[in-house]
C-alpha cells in the first residue's frame, strides 16, 4: 500500500490540482450510507494538493477519481461485496482491488469503471509475460501484476514508475557513478599538471 501510494504521490507531485491519499476516511455525500469508508489509496483530480486528515466529498466538491483497496484476510470480502457498491454510489470513477498475497481474489488485480448503468469490469489487456494488465483511463497509467509484484507503467514515457526503494537505490548508483567520475577527473587533472 505504501509503495503504491509513494509511486502515485511522486507521479502527480508536480501538479497542484491532484491529491493522492492513503489510508484515509472518505466521507460520503449526504444520504449515502455508511457515512464514511477508509480508502487504502486514492487519487482525486481537480482538488488542491495538500495533506488532509480525511477527505469530505461535500467539501471537495467531488469523490475521488480512482480508489484501490489492498486485500487482507479481514477485509477482502467487504472490498468486493460492500465497498464496491459504496464507491459506485459515491460516484468514484474507477475502483480497483489488489490481492498482494494471493488466494483471496482471482484474478489478483481487478478493476471497475463507472458507466451509466453502474460499474463495469475492466478487461485484461493480455500483455505477454504478465499475469494481468489493466489500464486506468482516470490516471492514464497501466497496472500489471507479473506474478510477483504489482507494477505501474507510464505509457507516455514507456517505463515503469519507480517505488521509493527503487528510486533510492537508483540514486545511490548515480552517486557512486558521480564519485567515480570525479575521481577520474581529479586523476586526469593531476596527470596534466604533472606533465
Amino acid at each position: 500500500m505504501v509503495d503504491l501510494w509513494s509511486v502515485l504521490a511522486y507521479r502527480f507531485s508536480p501538479r497542484e490540482d491532484v491529491y493522492v491519499g492513503i489510508d484515509q476516511f472518505v466521507y460520503n455525500r449526504e444520504g449515502v450510507e455508511p457515512e464514511r469508508v477508509t480508502a487504502d489509496v486514492f487519487v482525486s483530480f481537480d482538488v488542491p494538493n495538500y495533506w488532509r486528515d480525511l477527505y469530505r466529498i461535500a467539501e471537495e466538491g467531488k469523490p475521488p477519481d480512482w480508489v484501490i483497496e489492498v486485500a487482507s484476510p479481514s477485509t477482502y470480502k467487504y472490498d468486493i461485496e460492500g465497498k464496491k457498491d459504496l464507491y459506485e454510489a459515491m460516484g468514484v470513477r474507477e475502483y480497483w482491488v489488489y490481492d498482494p498475497e494471493g488466494g483471496m481474489h482471482d484474478p489478483r488485480l481487478q478493476a471497475w469503471v463507472l458507466a451509466p448503468g453502474g460499474y463495469e469490469e475492466l478487461a485484461d489487456l493480455k500483455r505477454p509475460g504478465l499475469e494481468v494488465t489493466l489500464r486506468s483511463e482516470a490516471l492514464d497509467l497501466e497496472f500489471h501484476f507479473d506474478g510477483a509484484d504489482l507494477r505501474v507503467w507510464d505509457p507516455a514515457k514507456q517505463s515503469h514508475l519507480l517505488t521509493l526503494g527503487e528510486a533510492q537505490a537508483e540514486l545511490e548508483v548515480m552517486k557512486a557513478e558521480t564519485a567515480a567520475l570525479e575521481a577520474k577527473k581529479a586523476a586526469l587533472l593531476a596527470e596534466i599538471e604533472s606533465a
